[in-house]
């Protein structure tokens, strides 16, 4: 069970749309996988969320934003980490200096 929410329901309710022709659009025979996967009960398939994506015009990361943030904090922690670790090495070398330089304009990136 998924414990972070998704934004699927959000979305599909800002249209006149309901679960029952979400499901005929994804040739679902009824609607209680929708219905879980709006509720955060099931994680989204690829396919929902493309379906998603397609039909409501909107990026597949808005729908799973709070998961988003999550990830990219995580991910900025090990950035900093394996920068730390480079920087580290008794040889500073032009493949560790490029390295670091990707990975700083990573952070600046996820942090704008």
């Amino acid at each position: 069970m998924s414990i972070i929410p998704n934004y699927t329901r959000v979305y599909r309710k800002r249209t006149p749309l309901q679960q029952e022709e979400v499901a005929f659009l994804l040739n679902k025979p009824d609607t209680s996988n929708i219905s879980r996967y709006e509720k955060g009960q099931r994680e989204p398939t690829n396919e929902i969320l493309l379906v998603y994506h397609h039909l409501f015009d909107t990026p597949i990361e808005s729908f799973l934003e709070p998961e988003s943030w999550i990830v990219k904090e995580r991910l900025l922690h090990r950035i900093k980490e394996l920068i730390n670790a480079l920087n580290k090495e008794e040889q500073i070398t032009l493949k560790n200096t490029s390295k670091i330089k990707f990975l700083e304009k990573v952070i600046i990136r996820l942090t704008n």
